[in-house]
């Protein structure tokens, strides 16, 4: 009898082509407790923001049981992205030990799929640039005439190139994701967005949160990836692997573009760079 690796039956489902959720019926209203990257990509937030939400946050005009279902036909619900907009679905369940749901969602429409693979990046499970910038011009333009102010933060590995140099793509890569995997679990609002840029960088963007606050949560993130210890025997701040940030919070002025932000992150975080990385440096626009 074939035992199949467990590590590699959860990469095919947290990769599969349709949207997976677990939800805990206990304790009343069902909740998510896991969520594949194509559902959260689907719905345009970052698995960890989703984990311990109730199900009707994001499933709108569905059977108030979620165990109602029909063998072999998948009941039609509505799914609500982070922008608003719904995406129609066709769900199936199917029942898990200790009162636990499986919930598969399948768009029925190009319209959602191409949704989805415009907004996921599939090594990371984080949301691609393109996503990003959507969401940044989107929140610039509401926040120009609102007066809300946005958040970027930058991140960016110290001594990527040495690390790759010594382990190699495959032992890199899967640090990365690693990295990429603490970094969203520190962005729990539902609004937040974060993106994997290029091998090395990811950016987060967030709404409603001042400099101050935006540098501190940002050290945490920093805080979060010292504890990992990932042993880095070429670092430059001792032997284990670092993460620079660069935060810029601002009101988005009328006459100025949304990359602007952008460059001052990114100003920040060469800054960061400059004084000997593995810290955060603070902007303005």
């Amino acid at each position: 009898m074939n035992h199949a690796d467990p590590h590699m039956l959860a990469e095919i489902l947290h990769h599969a082509l349709d949207g997976i959720a677990v939800v805990d019926n206990a304790g009343g209203a069902p909740r998510l407790v896991y969520v594949n990257a194509t559902l959260a990509a689907l719905l345009f937030r970052p698995e960890e923001a989703l984990l311990g939400r109730p199900l009707e946050e994001i499933e709108i005009e569905a059977p108030a049981d979620p165990n109602v279902t029909s063998a072999g036909i998948g009941l039609r619900v509505r799914l609500r992205r982070l922008d608003g907009a719904m995406v129609e679905c066709e769900r199936w369940a199917v029942m898990l030990p200790e009162g636990r749901l499986a919930l598969y969602f399948r768009p029925l429409s190009r319209a959602g799929t191409g949704a989805l693979a415009a907004a996921v990046d599939r090594a990371s499970g984080l949301s691609t640039p393109e996503h990003l910038h959507e969401v940044l011009r989107r929140d610039w333009s509401i926040g120009q005439r609102d007066g809300r102010p946005l958040t970027l933060m930058r991140f960016d590995v110290d001594a990527y190139r040495e690390y790759f140099e010594v382990f190699g793509r495959g032992a890199t890569e899967n640090v990365v994701r690693q990295l990429g995997r603490t970094i969203g679990s520190a962005m729990r609002r539902a609004s937040d967005v974060i993106a994997r840029f290029g091998d090395d960088e990811f950016v987060a963007l967030c709404v409603q949160m001042d400099q101050a606050a935006a540098c501190a949560h940002a050290e945490v993130i920093l805080n979060r990836i010292r504890s990992l210890a990932i042993h880095h025997p070429r670092s430059r701040s001792g032997r284990f692997l670092t993460v620079s940030g660069g935060v810029v919070t601002a009101i988005p002025p009328r006459e100025r573009p949304c990359e602007d932000l952008f460059a001052a992150a990114q100003a920040a975080l060469a800054r960061a760079k400059q004084a000997g990385g593995n810290c955060v440096v603070g902007g303005e626009l």
